[in-house]
């Protein structure tokens, strides 16, 4: 039976990491149907397909039509699930969250935003020459050319948003929203609104989605380590609160997930 996967990944060069925070590649040639799990990590893509029509299924039992081969997802409860062909082919510019709310406004509804919609018909062209290269950095390189001419400038908003999502990545997750407003000297409300305008995401979100995605890329690396071990390291001493977080960032248990390790993980394996 034929399963091939490829995938890619690269950090961007020191010009754009202010606000783009990674690229990466997938391909998948099968036999069979492909579904790709997909995990909510905090930061918008810019999703590019070589294939369309494919479905987006969501919340188990609620799907929508993909009739674009560029396109963002916003505000979806997981689990996500993209169902292909038999062959997928993917490409992501992955931008920084502090800047998410920059390159995706937020006044479209939730569900697939076409990227046509926010950035006209340069998209398509973008789309289209990104699977004409022949390479992974001939890509990058196509995407990097379009995102310097709509690169963002900071703000004191974007600025705060950047360091609290700066901290809350140091401590993998591990920290509360009251610790950040005694770091940074904010009210609650006010610092959550900031960060939320910037982001999408409340305070409280984006530090569940970062521990429990950090907790995911170390058990991936340290496999030895059972379940329980890695939530204990993680903070987590409630087994019944774990897998609560869990199912919110990834739509699964953490059982069913390692078990079934989605192809976009395998390039957190060291």
């Amino acid at each position: 039976m034929k399963n091939e996967i490829k995938i890619e990944s690269s950090l961007p060069n020191e010009k754009l990491t202010e606000f783009v925070r990674e690229y990466f590649y997938l391909q998948i040639e099968s036999d069979d149907e492909q579904t790709v799990v997909a995990i909510d990590d905090g930061c918008y893509d810019f999703m590019f397909y070589r294939e369309k029509y494919a479905n987006l299924e969501f919340e188990h039992t609620n799907s929508i039509k993909i009739k674009s081969k560029a396109f963002t997802v916003h505000q979806l409860n997981p689990p996500l699930k993209y169902i292909f062909g038999n062959c997928v082919s993917y490409f992501s510019v992955k931008v920084q969250p502090w800047f998410n709310s920059f390159f995706f406004p937020t006044h479209y509804k939730k569900g697939i935003l076409t990227l046509e919609t926010i950035y006209g018909n340069d998209i398509k062209k973008i789309q289209s020459a990104i699977f004409k290269s022949i390479t992974f950095q001939e890509k990058i390189e196509i995407a990097e050319e379009f995102l310097f001419e709509i690169k963002p400038e900071y703000n004191s908003n974007s600025n705060l948003a950047k360091q609290i999502c700066l901290e809350i990545y140091d401590k993998d997750g591990m920290i509360t929203v009251n610790e950040l407003c005694a770091k940074f000297e904010f009210d609650r409300q006010l610092l959550n609104k900031i960060f939320k305008k910037q982001v999408n995401y409340t305070i409280k979100q984006f530090i569940i989605i970062e521990r429990i995605l950090s907790l995911a890329k170390f058990r991936i690396n340290n496999p030895q380590n059972s379940l329980t071990e890695v939530a204990l390291k993680y903070g987590y001493f409630d087994q019944a609160h774990f897998n609560y977080d869990f199912k919110r960032i990834s739509g699964v248990t953490p059982t069913e997930f390692f078990k079934n390790l989605p192809p976009f993980f395998y390039r957190h394996k060291n």
